[in-house]
């Protein structure tokens, strides 16, 4: 992204941009479980990105950190060039399945629905902003 292109963006545009790759993969995520919620011996993954998101977005530094690799910690959840690192983990149940999946159909259908909707508004965030460019560019025509 060229310097003029990445001007345009705030930190608010980015972490939003990033939420949406975040969530996308949630997607993934939950919709590998619902197709196996019929596979013995399942057991259903979750993905936890919101905490580290909070975390970066949190972070209020005057100057930006100087590191010598962008690899290096900016904090417990994010590398210094913003990268998260989201949890992904098996997810704890109380109920098991007599063939030992752990899928809550019921659930993932609330998780999928949920994560749609908090996608959905940051892609109406991120078009309102580019609305707001274009209309700057066209001399508010």
């Amino acid at each position: 992204m060229s310097n003029i292109i990445g001007g345009i963006f705030n930190f608010s545009d980015r972490l939003q941009m990033e939420s949406l790759n975040q969530r996308q993969t949630r997607h993934s995520v939950i919709a590998s479980n619902l197709a196996n919620a019929e596979t013995p011996g399942f057991r259903a993954i979750g993905y936890d990105f919101e905490e580290q998101l909070q975390s970066v977005a949190q972070i209020n530094e005057p100057l930006p950190l100087k590191v010598t690799d962008p690899k290096h910690l900016r904090n417990a959840f994010a590398e210094a060039d913003g990268t998260i690192k989201p949890d992904v983990f098996v997810r704890p149940t109380e109920s098991v399945g007599e063939d030992g999946n752990t899928v809550d159909m019921d659930r993932e259908m609330v998780e999928l629905a949920q994560n749609q909707i908090l996608y959905r508004s940051a892609v109406d965030f991120l078009n309102r902003k580019i609305g707001m460019i274009r209309y700057a560019i066209n001399g508010g025509r």
